[in-house]
């Protein structure tokens, strides 16, 4: 997204173009001013704001954090002097900066990367720095800033003016100890620059959206923290007066409104008239006003966690989905956390004596174990001698309804995970398990357990960073390393190089159960032999969506179905935008009994990061594919099948418009998704911001309709398992 020159109404400041230093500039000798750039994987925005500051500035540090990019080497090349320092965080490092470099002007400026100083400010700023210093009766100035979305400047929503404190004596100024949204603290009186900087972040919606996710995590945390501190009598850091109201209301009014983040829109959009910037505008301030939900939800995430009853949150060691640093995101597990590197992997533990109790919660459904509270050893398919639980009914072979009579049949007969404590009355069918996965140490674990009934566990890793192959080898599962290429050719991967026992195989993502009945559902219809009792060569499966634990039986349209259990030499896989898709050499059967699916299992901040990654996948298979007439569409909506009305359905919706909130109001009154309570409220909305992400993201590729699609950054790791969710 570079700035482009558009008509600006008359009453709107002009927005210069970014200064360019050289000959012709300000001499830079006795400016007095020293930039302080901190940078991570800035290749694409570095140029602009070093252009900026080069021509005048005494001395440009670009205070790297480890780019594994050309930020360092386009920095060098620029004449600025670059010094690494592991990220410490947003305050700390440049906090780290204001001690350790060698600092010699009177004046400092701090400069994002995506930020440039217009020709005017540098002339305000130069006549500020060049007077006596103690002739300045001020110590900081804050400097008003203009950000540019989409190409467009954006004058209104609340953005503009945007004053940020940048400009300071050295020596007089630190940011207060914050994780995120960090303020500078001044000794001494400041007051406001009337010339302003430019904003434009060029990384693309795609990293847009991530940021603002990363932020919201670590804002919920922060708010946390502020809670604690209230509670044990500690007095916050003064701050400026619209900060401080700010960090008020988001204190104090934030957690406690409903439908968070449709107000911030209604605010930004209409009452800070938004509405008068645009197209652009109203995208800006529709991804904007999800920021709040996101921070309103992970602070139940974390409250669900624990987080508020104990001090982890307070000493800055939460062990779950956070911004570890600008350009990253760890996906840590919410539940248990991402295990240390020097924790041992889980052993052998103890069979337990007793049958598992039957689900008490009114869903029917009990969450997964976590590895570090599993009641699951390692992997072993030999029998267990042990009391045995309740035998599961073999399941009638009928065609797949959600009837009450029936969901109370799932809740009453194994309607939750499979632990080993099932084995020893479970049937075996004759199927092969493959877990595909990447980075799943959080899940590897119960997932594997899960699979305790089967004599053929393969797990196939697409080159984890973390434990995930040592924990699966430790568990007794067979190892397979593919580097990813795509969804549907890792499928196949599987079905031609892993030499499994049995002929039908069953491909289970690692934030996935079985359940006994499933398993007793697979005993009933698979022979021997290799061949099903309905004549078939592959099943649909459905799966039960778990979310802030309690299974999604409205909101998330159970049931939905994918091929999951097939006849190896007879089904094969395509890409299909941002999933795969079954080709199938024979007659497809659907099965009744479901699996589990803990899609939040890592937790909301890495749900979002996958997500936005999958939109923009699908906004570019929306903009560069053909998708058929109405009429076709229509009629495959109709009369095809489940699989067929859905993806029909789906491009279909392409054409509704304002189709994020006509998705939601579907899911919430059509399809009966608010008789799942707050967990289904907020799922829908999370599932509607999907589907903005998508729409804002195919607005933009449209408008782009002769290049030819870029790949989505990240896509080659983070989930490569991923369906139709």
């Amino acid at each position: 997204m570079s700035a482009v020159s558009s008509p600006v109404a008359s009453e709107q400041p002009a927005a210069p173009a970014p200064a360019s230093g050289g000959a012709g500039a300000v001499r830079p000798v006795g400016a007095n001013v020293q930039v302080i750039i901190p940078t991570f994987n800035e290749e694409l925005n570095l140029p602009h704001a070093l252009r900026s500051v080069m021509g005048w500035a005494d001395k440009v540090f670009v205070l790297d954090s480890e780019s594994t990019d050309r930020t360092q080497a386009i920095a060098r090349e620029m004449g600025a002097t670059v010094v690494v320092q592991k990220w410490l965080g947003y305050a700390l490092q440049k906090n780290w900066a204001l001690d350790n470099l060698p600092l010699t002007t009177d004046w400092v400026f701090i400069l994002d990367a995506d930020e440039s100083i217009t020709p005017e400010l540098r002339d305000d700023l130069l006549a500020i720095a060049r007077q006596p210093v103690d002739s300045v009766h001020e110590s900081g100035f804050y400097v008003n800033r203009l950000t540019y979305f989409m190409g467009s400047p954006i004058y209104h929503a609340g953005f503009f003016p945007s004053y940020n404190l940048r400009f300071f004596k050295r020596g007089r100024a630190r940011y207060e100890q914050r994780e995120v949204h960090e303020h500078m603290l001044v000794d001494g009186p400041t007051t406001r620059l009337k010339r302003y900087m430019l904003h434009e972040d060029r990384r693309g919606l795609e990293h847009f959206i991530a940021k603002h996710n990363r932020y919201s995590t670590l804002e919920a945390r922060e708010l946390l923290r502020d809670q604690h501190r209230r509670q044990r009598g500690e007095l916050a850091e003064e701050l400026e007066r619209g900060i401080a109201i700010r960090r008020w209301l988001k204190r104090n009014v934030l957690p406690r409104l409903p439908l968070s983040g449709f107000w911030r829109f209604v605010y930004m959009y209409f009452l800070r008239l938004g509405i008068l910037d645009g197209g652009p505008g109203f995208r800006f301030c529709l991804l904007l006003s999800t920021y709040d939900f996101f921070i309103s939800l992970k602070l139940k995430e974390l409250r669900q966690a624990g987080a508020d009853k104990d001090e982890q949150v307070t000493q800055g060691a939460v062990p779950w989905g956070l911004a570890v640093r600008e350009g990253t995101v760890n996906s840590a597990s919410l539940k248990g956390g991402s295990l240390p590197p020097d924790s041992p992997v889980p052993g052998p533990i103890p069979v337990a004596t007793d049958a598992p109790a039957s689900p008490k919660r009114p869903s029917g459904v009990s969450t997964a174990p976590t590895p570090a509270a599993s009641s699951a050893t390692a992997h072993d398919p030999t029998p267990v001698s042990s009391p045995a639980p309740t035998p599961v009914p073999t399941p009638a072979r009928t065609a797949p309804t959600t009837t009450a009579p029936l969901l109370r049949r799932l809740a009453r007969d194994g309607h939750r995970a499979f632990i080993r404590a099932d084995v020893g009355a479970s049937s075996r069918p004759p199927v092969s398990v493959i877990i595909l996965c990447y980075n799943e140490e959080a899940n590897i674990g119960p997932c594997l357990e899960s699979c305790a009934w089967c004599d053929d566990v393969h797990v196939l890793d697409s080159g984890s960073s973390d434990r995930t192959q040592e924990i699966a080898r430790q568990m007794g599962a067979h190892v397979h390393v593919n580097p990813f290429k795509s969804f549907g050719q890792q499928r196949n991967w599987a079905i031609d190089n892993i030499p499994t026992k049995h002929q039908w195989q069953f491909q289970l993502d690692a934030d996935e159960r079985f359940t006994p009945v499933v398993v007793e559902e697979m005993a009933a219809r698979l022979k021997g032999d290799g061949s099903s009792i309905d004549g078939v060569t592959a099943y649909q499966n459905p799966s039960m969506l778990m979310f802030m634990e309690r299974w999604l039986h409205y909101a998330a349209e159970y049931p939905v179905y994918q091929v999951r259990l097939f006849d190896k030499a007879r089904c094969r896989f395509e890409d299909h935008g941002h999933g795969q898709r079954e080709v199938n050499q024979g007659p497809t059967g659907t099965m009744v009994q479901p699996y589990l699916h803990y899609n939040f299992s890592k937790g909301i901040d890495e749900w979002l990061d996958k997500h936005n990654r999958y939109s923009h996948l699908e906004a570019q298979q929306a903009a560069y594919q053909s998708h058929g007439s109405f009429v076709e569409l229509l009629s495959e909506s109709v009369f095809g099948d489940g699989v067929r009305r859905r993806r029909a359905l789906k491009r279909l919706s392409y054409r509704v418009p304002f189709r994020p909130t006509a998705i939601m109001l579907y899911q919430l009154v059509f399809r009966f998704g608010f008789m799942d309570g707050a967990a289904g409220l907020n799922y829908i909305r999370l599932r509607s911001i999907y589907e903005a992400m998508t729409a804002v993201k195919l607005a933009v590729l449209r408008q782009q309709r002769g290049a030819t699609p870029p790949l989505a950054p990240g896509t080659g790791h983070e989930d490569h398992t991923h369906g139709s969710r």
